[in-house]
């Protein structure tokens, strides 16, 4: 048996502070981030909220999100996130005016449902 020294090769987890670039919209505090891929940028959150008699619901949460350095990211630009029934939808700027067309399409499709609710209310059928 050697009584030399050895040595041995370890994998160990360095962690050191990183200065990264941000954008001038960004208001991430980028606490959270670990890993150069976790690192995302959003910008000011902007909700529709609606307040009734029966109560209040904020809905279609949207906001600029860019993730530079993620590995499933096809491109490092920044997108448009929208949250919609829990899930968050990415849409590139061209791809907005179809989504917001959708909407504003079903937005006609609640009014008539008003209108009819309005007609059983005052006795027809």
């Amino acid at each position: 048996m050697s009584t030399e020294p050895r040595t041995a090769h370890v994998n160990v987890l360095v962690t050191k502070s990183l200065e990264i670039d941000e954008p001038a919209w960004c208001v991430d505090p980028h606490d959270s981030a670990q890993f150069l891929p976790d690192i995302t940028h959003n910008g000011p959150e902007t909700t529709a909220r609606v307040a009734t008699q029966h109560g209040t619901a904020t809905f279609l949460a949207a906001w600029i999100t860019q993730a530079p350095h993620a590995q499933l990211a096809p491109e490092p630009l920044p997108v448009v996130a929208i949250e919609v029934d829990g899930d968050t939808l990415s849409l590139d700027p061209d791809d907005v005016p179809a989504f917001t067309g959708l909407i504003r399409a079903h937005l006609d499709v609640i009014e008539q449902l008003a209108a009819e609710c309005a007609r059983i209310r005052g006795g027809g059928q």
